[in-house]
């Protein structure tokens, strides 16, 4: 393990998939930099998504941090700066790197003094929207000098460290996606979205919000397996996941449910709202004559304590529009 931070991208492109995998699991849980990956949920909005071991040892319990605004975990004027900086690198959509110092409140409660050198990934859609950053971030300790002054810089030392991170990060980037990403579709897999999902419940019920999950899937997909092929069905799931991709809104949340059957989550949307996202779905897909889908969708009600409750509901309402001839649309009168 000695030597793989000096590991060129030709060698990792080399690696089999399951070994490429296994490497990038490893350096999300043993590199001693703090590594984290922050959601982009609209300007001034970032939510921390995930973070490796060692970022945690900062904040604590991993639960409390997961789902949290960069807002409501840092005191002013860090936060201020954090946010300007996941704001610039967003607006520039490349890497950029800073260095800050502060105080902040480490997982014990007490305030200690840091100064970090910080690294920033954007990571787009296909859209080159970019959705996500992915941080590696180290403190910069002083180092005593046996003349009494602070060591000099050292160029050599300063290009290798760089290239180290740049590695870490396009092996960590690539991990993001395995580990949230549905291989056949690249939308969220179930698991993932779930995750998203109960962040949203929980901050819907929190800010009083309109919450709706639409869930969808192909029309007669049996038939498309038996008559054409499994090829052929994959092809249609791609071809929603695209069409979905290109309709919905930036805000909201596409992931493959199971087989054909995909779930979007629809923050802030009444169902009026989301019954026009709906048609907009269905009507684009029945024009391109390749496929058709039915639609089911409901909305967060008071007494939900789960995702599932909706998630439930909406799948009703899916087996309605199917037993009601089709590529149609049903919701709660």
């Amino acid at each position: 393990m000695q030597n793989l931070p000096w590991m060129t991208t030709d060698v990792l492109s080399r690696l089999s998939a399951n070994a490429g995998i296994l490497l990038i699991r490893s350096l999300w849980e043993y590199c001693p930099e703090q590594m984290f990956i922050v959601r982009v949920e609209g300007p001034g909005n970032y939510v921390i998504e995930a973070m490796n071991p060692t970022q945690q040892t900062m904040f604590g319990d991993e639960r409390s941090c997961i789902g949290k605004r960069i807002d409501q975990l840092f005191p002013s004027p860090l936060c201020q700066g954090v946010i300007a900086n996941l704001a610039r690198c967003v607006e520039s959509a490349s890497p950029i790197r800073y260095e800050e110092r502060s105080s902040y409140l480490d997982r014990h409660g007490d305030y200690r003094e840091g100064h970090w050198q910080t690294l920033l990934v954007p990571i787009t859609d296909q859209g080159g929207q970019v959705t996500h950053l992915f941080g590696v971030s180290r403190e910069l300790l002083p180092v005593a000098s046996p003349f009494g002054t602070s060591r000099p810089d050292n160029p050599e030392l300063e290009r290798r460290v760089m290239e180290r991170t740049a590695e870490l990060v396009a092996a960590n980037q690539k991990l993001a996606i395995l580990a949230t990403r549905d291989h056949l579709t690249e939308t969220y897999n179930r698991r993932h979205l779930l995750e998203l999902a109960d962040i949203e419940l929980r901050r819907a019920f929190r800010y009083n919000l309109s919450l709706c999950l639409m869930m969808l899937d192909i029309d007669h997909f049996k038939e498309i397996n038996d008559t054409c092929g499994h090829q052929a069905g994959d092809r249609a799931i791609r071809i929603l996941a695209r069409t979905l991709m290109a309709t919905v809104r930036e805000c909201d949340l596409v992931g493959r449910y199971g087989g054909d059957e995909f779930l979007i989550l629809m923050p802030e949307t009444t169902p009026e709202g989301a019954r026009e996202i709906a048609e907009r779905v269905r009507r684009t897909l029945e024009q391109s004559g390749q496929i058709t889908v039915s639609i089911g969708i409901a909305s967060l009600e008071p007494d939900d304590r789960f995702i599932d409750d909706p998630i439930h509901r909406a799948d009703t309402m899916l087996l309605q529009a199917k037993r009601n001839g089709r590529n149609r649309i049903e919701c709660p009168a």
